[in-house]
């Protein structure tokens, strides 16, 4: 399975090179509209949460609230399983870190220079100059907040991207056809294998947590479950012992699980002792 990560800043031509790259494979596109469409519908994540964490940074009182906490976790979710179905195009939305373990997965950062990306912001929405400045820096502002806060990284750290590409040389079909052509080396073709089997891993362990953490709402502290070829491994501890052996049941009822490794401790409730 293929899988292309575009991230872009405002008035690079990111999303106009994402949807022509998206024309000429055929790939599924994963972008802000289909994701909101499943995490509301799929997920029961209300429309304005959607919105209000979308590549943002949340505001002061959002960062106590455990919204956000939620919708992080099952827009991960969403994109493994959208991405696990076909050949997929990730815009954005943290998708070269969500993928970032995925072998044979291309990252892609569509730059430009500022002041080529204030007369291109002025051009298509037909701003002034004051206007277009303002939407370059609260939409970079936010991209890196959003970056900083949910994933702990430096949006602008190169190291992150496989291939940068600044369009202040390179038109739109240039730029979809060095994507192409990185897209079918050898050293991204090689791996993709491997990497059908990380995310399909990757995907059993969110179900895995969902079933325990909100179908079950099993009090488990610092929940981790890792998953190999099917193989479950549970870490974290919880306060009730026979809680323990729960969570291993309700994992080993999830679709998928081969076998449990079940290494979480009690962990008594201080209060209570």
């Amino acid at each position: 399975m293929a899988i292309i990560t575009i991230s872009r800043q405002m008035g690079s031509f990111g999303t106009k090179i994402a949807k022509s790259l998206q024309d000429k494979t055929g790939y599924s596109f994963l972008d802000k509209e289909l994701l909101e469409k499943e995490l509301v519908n799929k997920y029961s994540i209300p429309e304005d949460q959607a919105k209000r964490y979308d590549e943002k940074k949340p505001s002061f009182w959002d960062m106590f609230s455990s919204d956000k906490d939620r919708f992080i976790y099952f827009l991960k979710s969403t994109m493994y399983e959208l991405a696990r179905q076909d050949n997929s195009i990730v815009m954005g939305r943290g998708g070269h870190v969500l993928f970032a373990d995925i072998p044979g997965t291309l990252h892609i950062k569509i730059v430009a220079p500022y002041e080529l990306r204030i007369k291109r912001v002025k051009e298509e929405f037909k701003y002034n100059d004051q206007l277009a400045e303002q939407a370059i820096k609260h939409s970079d502002h936010d991209r890196a907040g959003f970056h900083k806060y949910f994933f702990h990284i430096n949006w602008d750290d190169s190291q992150l991207y496989d291939l940068t590409i600044n369009t202040e040389h390179f038109t739109v079909y240039a730029a979809v056809k060095l994507i192409e052509d990185a897209c079918h080396s050898a050293s991204i073709l090689e791996h993709q294998i491997e990497g059908d089997k990380k995310l399909a891993d990757l995907c059993l362990s969110q179900k895995v947590y969902t079933r325990i953490v909100y179908a079950e709402k099993m009090p488990v502290y610092l929940l981790k479950v890792l998953t190999e070829d099917g193989v479950v491994t549970l870490q974290g501890s919880i306060t009730t012992d026979k809680d323990v052996y729960r969570c291993e049941k309700v994992a080993c009822e999830v679709d998928g699980v081969k076998k449990v490794i079940n290494e979480l401790h009690y962990m008594p409730n201080p209060y209570h002792l």
